[in-house]
């Protein structure tokens, strides 16, 4: 049997570490949309936080397997987060305030960030 290829494995992975993080970025949206009557801005920056804290270990350590220096990773990976967290947040306060369900509007802005990440990674944070 053929080993799969390095590059197909790396994708896997991607998929897997993003997502389980999308799953409970998801979940904690939910639930602290509930819990704070509906402010998306709260829920959406709080859910962000700590999925994507999660995310940064399992893709430095597991997907990109990375050597590159932590700093320079950790400032990249946060440049990121800060674009995709002003991006999600008032894309999804756009979609809701059109009548879209908080968590399809949530759902569809992971799906953009999720596919422009993953070049992001391997090309400019996660690179040796």
């Amino acid at each position: 049997m053929k080993k799969p290829d390095e590059s197909v494995m790396r994708v896997v992975k991607y998929v897997a570490v993003g997502g389980s993080t999308a799953l409970l970025e998801l979940v904690l949206f939910r639930l602290l949309f509930w819990v704070t009557g509906g402010n998306v801005a709260i829920s959406n920056v709080s859910a962000v936080v700590v999925a994507t804290a999660c995310n940064f270990l399992l893709n430095r350590s597991v997907t990109f397997k990375s050597t590159s220096n932590p700093v320079r990773s950790g400032v990249l990976y946060i440049l990121l987060l800060v674009f995709n967290t002003t991006f999600s947040t008032f894309a999804i306060g756009w979609m809701v305030n059109a009548g879209l369900v908080p968590s399809l509007a949530k759902a569809i802005t992971q799906g953009c960030v999720v596919v422009w990440n993953y070049f992001l990674y391997r090309n400019v944070v996660f690179k040796d």
